[in-house]
């Protein structure tokens, strides 16, 4: 029993070490060609670009099958299921992928945007391409980390990245422009797809099980109500920013935007692992226990990359980006602050995922989209950019509260409350006062200072509760 442990702990890190690498490798990529991109493209194309980014992401939240394949997976007990529900989730997201990369090319075309009026038919055509490749690649991406195939993962990622980064820089040393990223984002997508059906090839078949594809849609339809709902507190805001204040204010946005997403990402790697896994470990014996534990660690690492993120970056992009690039450092801490509750929310929301029919989903990110969307009317045409940063971190912190709050009533998890709020409170109100410090010598003293109070908490935050029994504490690492 004890070989066992130590064998699955091992391949834990492992995977953890795979998936870390192959984070910073998707997105540290996109940020280390950042000062080669902002030198090849003008602000305003930078700002177009930064909305055709929006789109992908958009599509990528209306995914149909890959959100319902960790829920559904535990329940698959032999071969000839596990088959059936990933062959079922592929021929899903091929159709739908298909009509739904149709559909954004001609909305795209139709929309009474000035920024979308410059692209020409095969632009859309690129921009649809990319859609419906990237959708059917989701569930074999997801069902590969589910089947704990880190090898194949590390591959498809692999090759998807250096085919995105060789094409681009070849692309725009042809004088392609904005052409060249859309070319290597087709070609990136294609070959991902590729490797994903190659790699799952002994458990596809030509086969749609109706039964099941029902059920799939009808998990995911909530899954994508949410998302559109998402969509308006993280891909709207950027729209609405290019039509009233031109692609020049988007592209500095965009580029803090990068900022954030690098801090995401280098949670990212604990998130992959633990997400698509959670719920069987929920399952376990003493489950409850080990998944309280495993979201206040995962809390204690946002709060410490949200220090690191406001107290290193601003000093790394200074020296690596044209100065036309950096009019929006000062807004870095307060987006910093919204990330760190977007964040939040994806560890503490997991009772509101339970229900075969996850409906709170969707009613809290439509509450959301829709407090949002009001904000965003009142003030960014008062405020500018600092009323979009001000009105997600409204929507933000008020969807954590809603969305911890019903969690633990449809499940039930013992936190350390009065621990967790001395250790986070303190420091976390330190990115609103670095908002107003401007050049002060304390943006860099008062991050520091932080950091070294999250680590003095840290030992209470990461030690096991007193009421667990022993032979549950070391299990959370061993899954």
């Amino acid at each position: 029993m004890l070989w066992n442990k130590i064998r699955n702990a091992r391949q834990s890190l492992q995977e953890m070490g795979v998936y870390g690498l192959l984070m910073l490798l998707q997105k540290g990529m996109g940020l280390m060609m950042l000062p080669v991109t902002t030198r090849y493209l003008s602000l305003h194309e930078y700002g177009l670009l930064e909305s055709l980014v929006v789109v992908f992401s958009l599509c990528s939240l209306l995914e149909i099958s890959a959100g319902a394949l960790p829920r559904f997976y535990p329940e698959c007990k032999t071969a000839a299921a596990k088959s059936n529900l990933i062959s079922s989730s592929l021929l899903l997201s091929l159709t739908y992928g298909l009509s739904l990369a149709v559909l954004a090319a001609v909305s795209l075309a139709m929309l009474p945007f000035d920024l979308f009026s410059t692209l020409h038919f095969w632009q859309f055509a690129g921009v649809a391409a990319v859609i419906a490749f990237s959708i059917a690649l989701q569930p074999l991406m997801m069902w590969l980390r589910i089947e704990r195939r880190a090898d194949c993962y590390f591959y498809l990622v692999v090759c998807q990245c250096l085919t995105q980064v060789g094409l681009t820089l070849w692309g725009l040393q042809q004088g392609w422009a904005m052409d060249a990223v859309i070319v290597a984002s087709v070609a990136a997508n294609a070959v991902g797809l590729s490797l994903g059906i190659w790699f799952c090839r002994q458990q596809l078949k030509l086969k749609l099980d109706w039964a099941l594809a029902k059920l799939t849609m009808s998990y995911q339809r909530c899954l994508i109500g949410a998302s559109l709902a998402l969509f308006v507190m993280h891909g709207l805001d950027r729209l609405l920013l290019a039509e009233w204040l031109g692609a020049e204010t988007l592209a500095q946005y965009a580029i803090m935007i990068k900022v954030v997403e690098a801090t995401a990402m280098a949670f990212g790697v604990l998130e992959s692992w633990w997400l698509p896994r959670r719920f069987a470990v929920l399952q376990q014996a003493n489950g409850q226990a080990e998944v309280a534990l495993t979201h206040q660690r995962l809390m204690l690492v946002i709060m410490l990359l949200l220090l690191s993120a406001a107290l290193f970056a601003p000093l790394l992009i200074k020296q690596v980006l044209p100065l036309a690039y950096l009019g929006g450092i000062d807004w870095l801490p307060l987006m910093l602050l919204a990330l760190g509750f977007k964040l939040a929310t994806a560890v503490t929301d997991i009772g509101c995922y339970l229900p075969n029919s996850p409906v709170w989903l969707p009613r809290i990110n439509i509450a959301s989209a829709l407090l949002a969307v009001v904000l965003y009317y009142s003030l960014i045409p008062t405020w500018g950019v600092w009323g979009l940063i001000v009105a997600s971190n409204i929507v933000f912190a008020l969807r954590f509260v809603l969305f911890t709050a019903i969690s633990l009533v449809l499940q039930p998890l013992r936190y350390r409350v009065s621990t967790l709020l001395s250790a986070f409170v303190p420091p976390l109100s330190v990115l609103p006062a670095l908002a107003w410090l401007n050049h002060s010598m304390w943006l860099h003293i008062l991050p520091a200072l932080a950091l070294l109070w999250l680590l003095v908490w840290a030992v209470w935050i990461i030690k096991p509760s007193h009421d667990v029994p022993n032979a549950a504490l070391g299990t959370v690492a061993n899954q």
